[in-house]
């Protein structure tokens, strides 16, 4: 009942009419599109890379001089071979070229920052148009494991800490029962607090469970191994991190739930997703060009890994193209069964974040650091470290302008998800050493416990740390 009220009254009018936005009728667009052809698609994304190149060339003074510079004219782009003259974009540089990077018409920006989960937070701006595409995608996409806007809904997700103004937690306590959604915290697992969210879960009985992969993991092994009765949604929907094969299995053995695992992150929201088929991860076509690469900037060939590159076709207020967002994935897009033609991603391959451990028994996901210290700007590169049960320790390169206040502010905040026990060390350092493959491990476990049983083990790439997963979206990712 409430679902249908609030799709077809209650959103509409709300988005719609009171915030002047423009997500439903994206949305209603992309339930149209995504039964196009795959020529379809490509030929409508390649006139909207040229409108973009051509948007950036005109109206960013980066892109201007970059374009210039390597005798790029947007009006010759006729094909995807063409586009891929434009140099890619690292993190390195928008973090050099910010002001650059944005373009000079006015528009309506909204202020976004990553979770850092690569250990350099990165703050960018995003137009309001492309936020109500992402917001569409997400609906869509959502939608394929029967998530969409309106159905009952709980979050095992990342939650403010609790300095947040009341105010502010108010507004969002209003937002989610609006949204029908129950978000409960999952950086505070503890089997005491994981008991309580049972309870919390099953009296809420929700139509579908969105979570952090570890997090989601974690809780269903804790169901499993306490014997203990747990309420079974329609799906499960997982993101943020990497789902294995192992985690699908017990997820689906635990809640007896089919799950579907998303690909995001803050800089575009939903990359991709799995449909009914679960054969990969559709990709949003029509609001973003993915690329996979070999470390020469090359397409990689169908069935290596290479690493992911991802154009927003719609952000206006900061291009963000050919953006190296350090991520690891199977190159080859093929065609789903399910007869979309929206393109599937094999597989993504990176990154992982360790869970951290303590001795009152929590179970720390790795996604709870970055996703906390994205508020502190002066904080230019971080790395989390568990050698001891007992001792968690943050090294963080800083700009300089962090305060003691900003240093009493992080512990505190820090503190409410590691608990009271362990004795927490923040270091300022020069530098973070980089991994052999050029990537910064942002948390490392190195205690051998039972707990990592179910891992990978620690000599792959994923274990080691040479690619990290994202946050998402949001992101899903403890993105939202």
């Amino acid at each position: 009942m409430y679902e249908t009220l609030y799709r077809n009254i209650l959103l509409p009018m709300f988005d719609g009419t009171i915030k002047g936005r423009q997500t439903m009728k994206h949305w209603q667009r992309a339930e149209a599109t995504q039964w196009h052809s795959r020529s379809e698609l490509e030929l409508q994304q390649l006139v909207d890379l040229r409108r973009l190149v051509a948007h950036a060339a005109a109206h960013s003074l980066y892109y201007k001089n970059l374009l210039l510079e390597h005798a790029i004219d947007p009006a010759t782009i006729s094909s995807f071979d063409d586009f891929r003259r434009v140099p890619l974009l690292h993190r390195e540089t928008i973090a050099r070229n910010r002001l650059q990077l944005s373009t000079s018409l006015p528009m309506k920006r909204i202020s976004k920052s990553t979770g850092g989960s690569s250990g350099e937070p990165l703050h960018f701006e995003i137009s309001a148009e492309s936020n109500d595409r992402r917001v569409a995608m997400t609906y869509r996409g959502y939608g394929w494991a029967h998530a969409g806007p309106g159905t009952r809904q709980l979050y095992i997700w990342g939650t403010p800490p609790s300095r947040l103004a009341a105010w502010k937690r108010w507004k969002m306590s209003l937002h989610h029962a609006f949204d029908h959604h129950l978000v409960l915290s999952c950086f505070e697992f503890t089997p005491e607090m994981m008991h309580r969210q049972l309870r919390r879960m099953n009296a809420w009985r929700p139509q579908v469970i969105v979570a952090y992969t570890n997090a989601a993991y974690e809780f269903a092994r804790f169901i499993e191994s306490e014997g203990l009765q747990v309420w079974q949604p329609k799906s499960i929907v997982v993101g943020a991190e990497k789902l294995h094969d192992f985690q699908r299995i017990v997820l689906e053995r635990v809640f007896k739930a089919p799950v579907f695992e998303t690909y995001g992150s803050r800089e575009f929201m939903l990359i991709g997703a799995e449909c009914e088929q679960h054969s990969g991860l559709h990709l949003s076509m029509e609001n973003l060009f993915v690329e996979i690469l070999d470390d020469e900037g090359q397409p990689t060939p169908a069935g290596e890994e290479g690493n992911v590159v991802i154009t927003d076709l719609f952000n206006d207020a900061m291009p963000f193209i050919r953006y190296v967002n350090g991520d690891r994935a199977i190159a080859g897009f093929e065609n789903c069964p399910c007869g979309r033609g929206l393109p599937l991603l094999r597989k993504v391959t990176g990154r992982q974040l360790d869970v951290l451990t303590t001795p009152d028994g929590r179970k720390i996901p790795g996604e709870f650091f970055p996703h906390l210290i994205k508020d502190y700007r002066s904080i230019r590169r971080f790395q989390v470290i568990q050698n001891d049960p007992h001792e968690i320790i943050v090294r963080m390169v800083t700009s300089g302008g962090l305060t003691l206040a900003d240093l009493h502010h992080l512990e505190n905040d820090l503190r409410e998800g590691i608990g009271p026990i362990v004795t927490l060390k923040l270091e300022q350092v020069d530098d973070i050493p980089l991994t052999r493959a050029g990537k910064l491990k942002v948390v490392v476990n190195n205690l051998q416990t039972s707990q990592t049983s179910g891992r990978l083990p620690e000599h792959s790439d994923l274990a080691a740390g040479s690619d990290d997963q994202p946050a998402a979206q949001g992101a899903l990712v403890c993105q939202h």
